[in-house]
């Protein structure tokens, strides 16, 4: 077996970089011969993917977080001979929630080179997003409201890995404003006085958030987390319930299941696609079922 490794080395404020010549040995040990590209600004994985000879593959294997997933699968969507070719997840991110859908977050990096060497995939159902002129794809999640915001303090708080996304809730709670937002789901119009909204392909996100507990990663629909205008207080009071999935009990939650979405706002809003900044409101999203094969 030989697959192509594209490689954030900056992955994990460093987590990556310490792995690299572990993953490696651990290819040499499942007989996986590979070969290593490396990132080396941003959006460069997406011109690898892109650009890659993928019939000279047996896969093409992300070592990084989501970002990184989120990179390489928007490539990979423009390479043409790219549809036959699984992809495979190496968990070396900050928050690498995808993996989670794969394996359970207790599994370490043999157990995935193991998924990688056994050969076996599964159809992995992705997000095609419109937004302006501009289309591309997600497979984890996309959130916008105060989800952006979030993003977008947690960035700035890589150095403590999973940690820094709920610095950036509570930083986030004290600017907390509600804004007024049109959704479209299925042909069935929802007029919302919001916070955020995320959209889910899988069950987490942030790493341990298990945002939409009701996701599968192959049902051909996408799960909406809506939280609606609530309290300072009240939202400090739901944010816990988000580790294990009961916040969609609360009464500030709308939970709702769609192939197609359309949201429509009066001041453009911020995109946060697999914990990147990339894209605005107003936006249209679809569920392509079954669009890729991930080892798994």
């Amino acid at each position: 077996m030989k697959i192509l490794c594209i490689y954030n080395t900056k992955a994990g404020d460093g987590k990556s970089l310490k792995n690299l010549e572990k993953i490696k040995q651990l290819f040499v040990d499942n007989s996986i011969e590979a070969e290593f590209v490396y990132t080396e600004y941003p959006k460069h994985a997406v011109e690898i993917a892109k650009d890659a000879d993928l019939s000279l593959y047996s896969g093409l294997v992300v070592a990084g977080g989501d970002g990184s997933f989120f990179d390489v699968l928007n490539g990979y969507m423009q390479n043409p001979g790219s549809l036959n070719t699984p992809l495979g997840v190496l968990p070396v991110g900050t928050g690498n929630s995808l993996s989670r859908d794969i394996l359970d977050n207790d599994n370490g990096l043999e157990d995935y080179v193991k998924l990688i060497a056994k050969g076996k995939t599964k159809s992995f159902d992705i997000a095609k997003v419109q937004s302006g002129e501009e289309i591309f794809y997600f497979a984890n999640m996309m959130g916008f409201g105060m989800i952006s915001d979030i993003v977008e303090t947690a960035s700035k708080l890589k150095v403590f890995n999973k940690m820094a996304y709920t610095l950036g809730v509570l930083y986030n709670t004290i600017k907390l404003a509600p804004y007024e937002l049109k959704m479209i789901a299925d042909g069935v119009e929802y007029n919302l006085n919001n916070i955020f909204i995320i959209v889910s392909n899988s069950r987490f996100t942030g790493g341990n958030y298990l945002i939409a507990p009701k996701a599968k990663i192959d049902d051909g629909m996408l799960d909406i987390i809506i939280l609606n205008k609530l309290s300072r207080l009240n939202l400090l009071k739901t944010f816990p319930k988000i580790f294990d999935g009961s916040h969609i009990n609360s009464k500030f939650v709308d939970y709702i299941q769609a192939k197609n979405i359309t949201f429509e706002v009066k001041e453009p809003k911020l995109l946060s696609p697999d914990g990147e900044i990339y894209g605005k409101l107003p936006a249209s999203i679809s569920c392509i079922p079954t669009a890729i094969n991930i080892f798994a």
